[in-house]
């Protein structure tokens, strides 16, 4: 008998399970204050009067890891096509992601696609997304989900169904839109009704047909009009990709995978010693009597109290093993292993620290980083050819794409065929202490290779290429100061030609005419030919010359007499 679709998500779970299970790990770490730690004895019982205490490290690391990426810049690359297209490319997946940010903020209050990605990509083992773009009335749509790949069974190009929980409220508000898309001829609705919260829902996509599922039941579907899933769904290299029986459970580990099994034991080390802390304020006490028996036993003293006992029958504090020194020691080893695979905090030096030391810092950083950094610029790339895809697919003229207020109109000829250029991103993840590294490296290599080299490989440049454009346009303004004029009346001309008051519009344009008339005065001024002048004589020599020379005045010169230092005078 064939499975239903609901059947076939089950067994994919169960098939998951050991991969999920490690994700919720993770989870009560980072969630660690709703369920704090509890110290218990090696045998698995609860410690009366124990002073328990819960660390921060795993959210404290997972969140910088976090905050670094999301202050990420990206660097794209489209090669096979003109610079032009390039650029109308580039602009036309931002248009779209913009367009899905504002539609994220505004169905499920999600900040930002990327913002998400970077939250996920760190502690779950595995970043996806489904896209949907669609022409509707006229006017270009998109359907952008970002999805937790915890509740995300799927099989890799076959098909994909993400679990979400909703409120009967919400989903009956959900299933009305379903109702309509039926009515108006778009796919099959099958009215059920549903009770309590919390109700399971799995919206399941193949390449022929999308299912909804609702608490076991098939309420919607429709055929797919891509012919594949519309998700794009990507694993990081992190772990060590082992192909054990098994080795699902160990794909994709998240950022926290390093000291999993150490949190706990610096949180039950920290409670031995506060546990121990607490107990010499309160100490317990014993004293001698000659027959024991059942009653109480006299109280010790309280604070600044004095009482008498018999002889043999003052309260002695009950020895208790020094743990402090061993204890401390575990501590400080427990601390330099979980530093050895989260170094996150940088270390503090007393003297200023050499390049070296602050490359070797930020190494151990970017080893954690490196691979989510490499499944976030993958994860841009396909989900780019996804939506250039779609759109292509949808065969309509030139489209409006982007935010309100800021959008940009393309069509499939601008876009060109996707078969005939690649596209890639890439995500630089930077910090003040890495530049100040990268700076030194560079300033000592700077002569003695290429800048283009220098400038990627060294300082990390998001566009050596602007760079070298920007460096060439100054070394020229210097040459002739010429061109910065022409650039500030072009500049002046378009702020004018977007100013709606026509004042400060007028004065634009008045500046910059003035800057026109005095590059134009400084070009012809550089043409013109410089006049050389001749060298003058001395005309009043030469006319005294010519005088004496008409009246016969010129004598031969006399020679100079030179004296004899043998003459006796």
């Amino acid at each position: 008998m064939a499975k239903s679709t609901w059947e076939i998500i089950d067994a994919r779970i169960k098939a998951m399970s050991d991969r999920n299970k490690r994700m919720d790990d993770t989870a009560t770490l980072l969630q660690w204050d709703d369920n704090p730690y509890q110290l218990i004895k090696p045998d698995g019982t609860a410690l009366r009067d124990a002073i328990s205490v819960t660390p921060n490290l795993p959210k404290v690391f997972a969140h910088g890891v976090v905050a670094d990426l999301i202050g990420g810049k990206w660097q794209t690359v489209v090669e096979g096509v003109s610079a032009r297209r390039a650029h109308v490319i580039e602009e036309f997946v931002e248009d779209n992601l913009t367009q899905a940010d504002e539609m994220l903020l505004e169905k499920y209050g999600i900040p930002s696609l990327f913002s998400w990605l970077c939250n996920h990509v760190c502690v779950r083992w595995a970043i996806g997304a489904r896209w949907v773009s669609q022409i509707v009335d006229g006017e270009y749509q998109i359907d952008c989900c970002p999805v937790d790949m915890r509740w995300t069974p799927f099989v890799r190009g076959r098909w994909v169904a993400p679990i979400t929980f909703r409120s009967k409220d919400d989903l009956e508000e959900e299933l009305e839109g379903y109702a309509k898309l039926a009515k108006s001829g778009i796919g099959k609705y099958v009215k059920s009704s549903f009770a309590g919260e919390d109700i399971e829902v799995r919206d399941y996509w193949d390449d022929k047909v999308n299912e909804l599922w609702v608490s076991g039941k098939l309420v919607y579907s429709q055929n797919n009009p891509w012919g594949y899933p519309p998700f794009v769904i990507v694993v990081p290299a992190s772990g060590f990709m082992l192909r054990d029986k098994g080795y699902l459970r160990y794909e994709g580990e998240d950022i926290l995978f390093l000291n999993a099994g150490l949190y706990k034991e610096l949180a039950r080390s920290i409670s031995l010693e506060q546990t121990s802390g607490y107990a010499g304020l309160f100490p317990a006490y014993e004293y001698e009597v000659e027959n024991p028996d059942a009653s109480p036993s006299m109280p010790p003293p309280k604070i600044d109290e004095t009482i008498k006992v018999n002889k043999g029958e003052r309260h002695e504090p009950v020895p208790r093993g020094d743990i402090n020194r061993a204890g401390q020691t575990a501590r400080v080893d427990i601390q330099n292993m979980i530093s050895a695979g989260a170094p996150l905090s940088p270390k503090d030096y007393n003297t200023p620290p050499s390049a070296v030391l602050l490359a070797g810092e930020t190494e151990l950083i970017h080893r954690l980083q490196n691979s989510r950094k490499d499944a976030l610029g993958i994860f841009k790339s396909q989900l780019a050819r996804m939506m250039i895809g779609q759109f292509i697919q949808t065969g309509e003229g030139e489209t409006s794409i982007g935010r309100r207020g800021k959008k940009g109109k393309y069509s499939t000829v601008k876009l060109g065929d996707p078969d005939d250029y690649t596209i890639s991103y890439h995500l630089s993840v930077k910090s003040k202490r890495q530049e100040l590294a990268n700076l030194a490296e560079f300033a000592a290599v700077y002569d003695k290779l290429p800048l283009e080299w220098n400038l990627t490989n060294i300082l990390m440049a998001d566009d050596p290429a602007g760079i070298i454009k920007d460096l060439e346009l100054q070394k020229a303004k210097s040459i002739n100061p010429a061109i910065s004029l022409l650039e500030m009346a072009v500049q002046y001309a378009r702020e004018a030609s977007n100013m709606e008051d026509q004042i400060d519009a007028d004065l634009k344009r008045e500046q910059s005419r003035i800057l026109t008339h005095e590059y134009v005065m400084a070009m012809r001024q550089r043409a013109q030919t410089p006049r050389i002048e001749e060298p003058k004589g001395n005309m009043q020599l030469l006319t005294s010359m010519g005088a004496g020379a008409m009246r016969g005045e010129v004598q031969a010169r006399k020679p100079i007499e030179v004296a004899n230092d043998n003459q006796v005078d």
